[in-house]
Formats: structure tokens, sequence, C-alpha cells
């Protein structure tokens, strides 16, 4: 039974919403951003919904809530975002939620499950940093984890020109990606499995948008994956031309 103060919490929770998205998220569509948005129909009016998205600009989770509207999303960020007061108070406009990278932050992923075992929506990026020249970094395991959860809706999302601030920012929304085979194995290896598959979608997404050309960006995470800014972009040798690549070889 829920007490006065879960219900003062629930309301003021959805006070707080309805005034972020009348006054906030409208500004994005005029200028600079001029918000562009596609395939909002691939996601599911209700239900547990894992959306995953790429990583260019720290605008990225504004931009992203807005454009899942009228599906309402909760967020997983970092914990040093929350460090800085006012944009603590933006984040927990968002609904956001902050986790400790690399610590195992049990609290963060128990409260993540809690959502989606509610049937509620939420956002995390993979790659864990912003990419500012939109080459992708590999995916943690974390999003394969939430991805193989008994009833969870997958959908990839990619964001793009959100690094200019000069618009139009562009957001398409994928069909939902299927975790169908990945059920044998160690976890940590099907948790592998799931990540490099939304990475491999987001991948081809994101070309589609104007990206780098890359391959897959698969396998383990890598200590250049962890670094902030720049991402130095591997060799491209799938993503060429079957011509161009008989060439090189």
């Amino acid at each position: 039974m829920r007490t006065d103060a879960s219900r003062r919490d629930i309301l003021m929770d959805r006070i707080v919403w309805v005034l972020a998205h009348i006054v906030l998220l409208p500004l994005l569509y005029l200028p600079p951003l001029r918000m562009r948005r596609r395939g909002v129909e691939h996601l599911p009016e209700r239900g547990p919904t894992l959306i995953v998205c790429n990583h260019v600009s720290v605008c990225d989770p504004i931009v992203l809530t807005a454009a899942a509207r009228p599906r309402r999303t909760s967020m997983m960020a970092k914990a040093e975002l929350f460090g800085n007061p006012l944009f603590a108070i933006m984040l927990r406009l968002l609904r956001a939620f902050p986790i400790r990278r690399g610590v195992g932050d049990v609290g963060a992923i128990r409260h993540a499950l809690d959502l989606l075992g509610q049937g509620e929506c939420i956002v995390i990026f993979p790659e864990g940093h912003v990419s500012r020249t939109g080459h992708m970094r590999r995916g943690h395991p974390g999003a394969g984890f939430f991805a193989l959860r008994p009833g969870v809706t997958v959908i990839p999302a990619v964001v793009w020109d959100t690094q200019l601030f000069r618009g139009p920012v562009r957001v398409v929304f994928g069909e939902p990606i299927s975790m169908e085979g990945i059920d044998a194995g160690p976890r940590k290896m099907r948790y592998r499995q799931a990540t490099d598959r939304i990475m491999t979608e987001l991948c081809r997404m994101a070309i589609e948008l104007g990206a780098p050309i890359q391959d897959p960006p698969v396998g383990p995470v890598r200590p250049k994956d962890l670094k902030r800014g720049f991402v130095e972009p591997d060799p491209v040798v799938l993503a060429r031309p079957p011509q161009a690549a008989a060439e090189g070889a």
C-alpha cells in the first residue's frame, strides 16, 4: 500500500514531468537545434522497453527524451554528471538516475530492473562516453544484460548533428532488435553477444544518417573506448566496398 509520502512523490514527479515537457521540450523544435524525428511508431505504447542510443553530444539525453514522446522515459546517466547542482536538476527533470561506472553499481541496476518490471521505458547509451568525431566505441555489456531481460523490447535510436549545436538535429528510432538465438553459453558471453548485436544495428543506422563509415564496433571494451572526447577510428575493412577491400588485401 502506498503511503502519503509516496503519493506525494508520485504526484510531484508527474507535475515536474508535465512542466518540463511544456516549457523545455518544445524549444528543441526551434533554432538552433530544430529537431526532426522519425520512426516513433516503432516505440511500444506500453510495456518494458529499452532504448539504446549512440552518443555524440552532452545534449543527447534531452533531445532523445523529447523525441520519444509520448512515451515517458527514464534514463541511466553516469554519476559524475550529478556533481553539478544545476545539471543534476536538469537530469532529475528528465527522470535520470545515476550509475557509478566500473564498480558494479547494484543499486542503480536494481532500480533499472524495477522500472522495467513496472513496464517502464529506460534509455541507455552503451558507449558510455560522448564520441565527438561520430566514430562509435564498443558498447558495454550492461546493454546486453538489460536487453536479455524477459519481455523487454529493445529499440535502437540514433541521434545526429547534436554535436554541431546548429541543427537540424535528427533522431531516428529503428525497428525492435530481436534477441532470439542468444540463449546458450556463459552469462557474460551472452551479454556480450547481445551488446554486439545492438552496436551493429546502431552503427548501420548512424552511417545512414551521415556518421563516418566504420566496421561495427563489436567485441570487448578496450582502454581507448574509455577515453573521453576524440575516438581514434579503427581501420575500416568490412565496411569498404568489395572492390576496394580486394585491392587493399
